[in-house]
């Protein structure tokens, strides 16, 4: 087994390799899961609203960092590995349902997955608060939205191929057998004990929301994660009834934005963050796409080679953001229990991506393209508001 504590550099390539599943989770439940109920004639709000809950394990977060930090005998990598093998059974059990396809029973399979996921996640990022300090976090989160991206890259084309000539079931099937192999990652690595007997979590966890950082840094990632969410939530579906652009260029443009946009951004925030600060890197990232939101608004030149260029500045502008936010916040968590008090705020965060993904469809609907884009971008400034008086240390 590799000891981290030996070979550092390796705790890149660890959360890397587990962030590749929550990669095609996302692949799974933006790309993949809108195109096969778009076949099935789902209508685009009951679309967007499936999203959505499988959006919920993320809102609910706060459960699973719970027992996490509650059963911290047992150590973060034996979650990780038990979040992944649950994720793979959930969409295992998706591609069984085809034949007989029920939109409830999409829905929960679905649900499972990602409670899978979810477990997965908590447990990698309880993981990674324990081993990594203020100076590498930036650095550290940047490798986990690149593991994201590079299997969304990969995974995205390669799913909607077999999709589009094998069925969708298939593309199901294939992405759970791959999360069930990527539970390797986590086993190859040696587990250090963090030797704390007792922790009274509840108690820990109202102390440290008593911090004003905590308390504003949890407001700030609610707003400013609703922008991204609600854009990436409508582009599937936009591309297919406003564009009607095929679904394997779909999945092109979207190898093409993480290649060139994405895994950048994640690698230019991370480092900006660790070595000029938190906030001067989101002042920036958010700007532009404070910015960039807008555009729909005002520009009527929809060619491809303008919205595949919009897209990838917004895409950059976010990637560096979420380095840039998670670092953040990781420096506001109590290591004691940074499973659950992680997952609190992360959870205050998915319930609104969870709420505004759920509700696009039907904002789609009311307000139609491109008028839907005036909310992303009057999101970004309460954003910005709340980020001003955020400090870098906790406020006793």
């Amino acid at each position: 087994m590799i000891d981290l504590t030996v070979h550092q550099r390796f705790r890149y390539v660890l959360f890397t390799g587990l962030y590749l599943a929550e990669g095609l989770y996302k692949t799974m439940l933006l790309l993949i899961a809108p195109l096969y109920l778009l076949d099935k004639n789902v209508p685009i709000p009951l679309i967007t609203l499936v999203v959505g809950i499988g959006e919920a394990p993320w809102a609910l977060k706060f459960i699973w960092g719970g027992i996490i930090d509650f059963y911290h005998k047992y150590g973060r990598k034996k979650f990780t590995v038990f979040g992944t093998i649950i994720g793979a059974i959930g969409f295992l059990s998706l591609s069984l349902i085809d034949q007989n396809f029920s939109l409830l029973f999409f829905t929960i399979f679905l649900f499972i997955g990602h409670v899978g996921i979810g477990f997965l996640d908590a447990g990698a990022d309880a993981w990674a608060i324990d081993i990594t300090t203020k100076e590498d976090r930036g650095k550290i989160n940047a490798s986990m939205n690149i593991g994201k991206s590079v299997s969304q890259a990969l995974g995205g084309p390669a799913l909607v191929i077999i999709g589009l000539n094998f069925g969708y079931n298939i593309a199901f099937l294939i992405t759970g057998i791959a999360i069930l192999f990527l539970s390797i990652v986590p086993l190859v690595v040696k587990y250090v004990d963090r030797g704390i007997k007792k922790i009274n979590v509840w108690s820990l966890i109202k102390k440290e929301f008593k911090y004003k950082s905590t308390k504003l840094t949890t407001l700030y990632i609610f707003i400013v994660t609703l922008n991204p969410s609600l854009i990436m939530a409508l582009l599937v579906i936009i591309g297919k009834t406003v564009f009607l652009w095929e679904d394997t260029f779909i999945a092109l443009i979207g190898v093409l934005i993480l290649l060139v946009a994405t895994i950048p951004g994640s690698i230019i925030g991370g480092i900006l963050a660790d070595k000029f600060g938190r906030k001067i890197t989101l002042y920036i990232s958010i700007l532009i796409a404070l910015v960039f939101s807008a555009l729909p608004l005002i520009s009527y030149n929809y060619e491809v080679y303008m919205l595949i260029s919009w897209l990838i500045i917004l895409n950059f502008a976010w990637s560096a953001m979420t380095a840039a936010n998670w670092a953040m916040i990781m420096d506001v968590i109590n290591p004691k229990i940074g499973a659950a008090q992680h997952e609190i705020i992360c959870s205050i965060g998915n319930s609104g991506d969870m709420a505004i993904s759920a509700a696009a469809g039907t904002l789609f609907i009311i307000l139609g393209f491109p008028n839907v884009f005036i909310i992303p971008f009057l999101i970004l400034i309460p954003a910005l508001i709340v980020l001003i008086p955020i400090k870098s240390e906790k406020i006793k």
